[in-house]
């Protein structure tokens, strides 16, 4: 018997990292970002991961000032106040918010952060497989249009 075990890497973020978007947005999960967006695995560093999110928090509230001020004069201090349907545990504009920070963050990250490791062969299926940064913008465009109860698409006739 070798006695040699293997056991899981450590989180490349602590347990409880998140990151605070003041009092109207609701504060960022990081290692929940590292679970359900896959980008860079734990190659990524917790500051850039944070980096990351930072921006794109930023750039969500920005697209979505003018709603967030008409939520203020309607008498809502927080975006869990806003009045929208629950799916499952949680109410749709927490979901969606997130939903948009998370893409817009995942897009940032797959641009400055491709994988290293992997073989010329193994770079392009991932290529033609993963989600591009469009894909990533065009979610969290889509999830800010939802939240502010905008159509989608948006046609003219010529």
């Amino acid at each position: 018997m070798s006695g040699f075990v293997s056991s899981p890497p450590p989180s490349a973020s602590p347990a409880d990292a998140t990151i605070a978007c003041g009092p109207f947005w609701p504060d960022i999960d990081v290692n929940l970002f590292r679970d359900s967006m896959r980008v860079g695995g734990q190659a990524i560093a917790h500051p850039r991961i944070r980096e990351a999110l930072l921006g794109a928090a930023m750039a969500v509230d920005g697209e979505l000032t003018t709603w967030r001020t008409l939520q203020d004069v309607l008498g809502y201090a927080k975006l869990e106040d806003v009045p929208s349907p629950t799916f499952g545990t949680v109410k749709r504009n927490l979901h969606l918010w997130q939903r948009a920070v998370f893409a817009y963050a995942a897009a940032d990250l797959i641009e400055t952060h491709r994988d290293v490791t992997a073989t010329a062969d193994g770079k392009a299926r991932a290529e033609t497989q993963a989600e591009t940064p469009d894909d990533h913008r065009r979610n969290a465009i889509h999830a800010i249009r939802d939240i502010r109860g905008l159509n989608r698409t948006a046609v003219e006739l010529i």
